[in-house]
């Protein structure tokens, strides 16, 4: 019962932050879509379920089926599996975007933002709900103790086969994917070299890993390793999990025309009168109180120059 009043609670303040009521709503990264049903419920919103993974999709369609079938509650979701980099609705599609605890999945950050701008209406807005925060000191602690798991770990893979058969399982660590790759690319390479390769290569995609095996030579001097998204599939390129600054993905919003502001989660009195505190160094004490947090950004009521012109040319 508490799970289920921490979820509705999450879902009526997404709605009141979106101003979702009776609006076009797009959901990314839906999962199994039970936050695409509760915002169509509370809001009477039109939600479109997205997620990348088919296993995804059919849970949502089955559960969308079951619900209509019983015919008890009243929504309006329509499941539809895509990578939200790509996908290809209209322009000004959606009054209201959000994300559920589902970014750190996303394989390119900058052209999700794009595109999700892309397709929001003038006026709407966008809202990103997480909790892999880097300025939060466990967090980060944990998710890279998880980071070295996916990593190294085959047992981990196993656990993640029998949590998730079909999402994983063709699960092996990514480490030894990735020296895989380095050794067909450059079958001459010793077996150190291979390894340093493999580790520097860490959130590289498969076609830039085999770049480099095939041009390295022993006593190369190696790129940096990235330091925060590095637990990377270098074949699909999604990522196990993933750490941001909350104010960096607000300042991506604003550099791509809206305006966008970062919020705590608190639900208890007297926190949540600091939800809205715009204070950098009193945000960065609070969030080591509790790492969730919310990026709310919002466009102009009026279509910008360069989504006036594409839509020009679309007619």
């Amino acid at each position: 019962m508490a799970n289920k009043r921490v979820f509705m609670h999450s879902m009526r303040r997404v709605c009141h932050l979106g101003s979702m009521t009776n609006a076009r709503v797009l959901d990314v990264g839906c999962g199994f879509g039970w936050q695409a049903l509760a915002v169509s419920m509370i809001g009477g919103n039109r939600v479109v379920a997205s997620d990348i993974l088919p296993s995804m999709i059919e849970g949502t369609t089955e559960c969308v089926r079951s619900l209509r079938a019983e015919g008890t509650y009243k929504f309006d979701v329509l499941p539809v599996q895509g990578d939200i980099c790509r996908l290809d609705f209209p322009d000004d599609s959606f009054e209201a975007i959000y994300s559920f605890e589902a970014i750190e999945h996303v394989h390119d950050i900058d052209a999700m933002f794009e595109n999700c701008v892309r397709m929001l209406a003038p006026g709407g807005t966008i809202i990103l709900c997480n909790d892999c925060n880097f300025l939060h000191k466990r967090t980060r602690e944990s998710v890279n103790e998880t980071f070295e798991k996916r990593e190294n770990s085959w047992e981990w893979c196993a656990y993640l086969k029998s949590i998730r058969p079909i999402e994983h399982a063709n699960a092996r660590p990514f480490a030894v994917i990735r020296k895989e790759i380095v050794r067909q690319a450059n079958p001459s390479l010793n077996e150190r070299d291979v390894e340093a390769i493999a580790w520097v290569a860490a959130g590289m995609l498969k076609p830039q890993i085999e770049s480099l095996a095939r041009s390295y030579k022993t006593g190369d001097v190696l790129p940096l390793r990235r330091s925060h998204d590095w637990c990377r599939d270098p074949i699909t390129g999604e990522y196990a999990e993933r750490l941001f600054d909350p104010y960096e993905l607000a300042s991506k919003f604003r550099r791509l025309g809206l305006s966008a502001r970062v919020l705590h989660d608190f639900r208890r009195w007297p926190l949540c009168l600091a939800n809205s505190i715009r204070i950098r160094a009193l945000n960065n004490a609070l969030f080591q109180i509790k790492p969730s947090f919310t990026v709310v950004a919002t466009s102009a009521r009026r279509r910008s120059k360069a989504k006036q012109r594409r839509a020009r040319r679309l007619k």
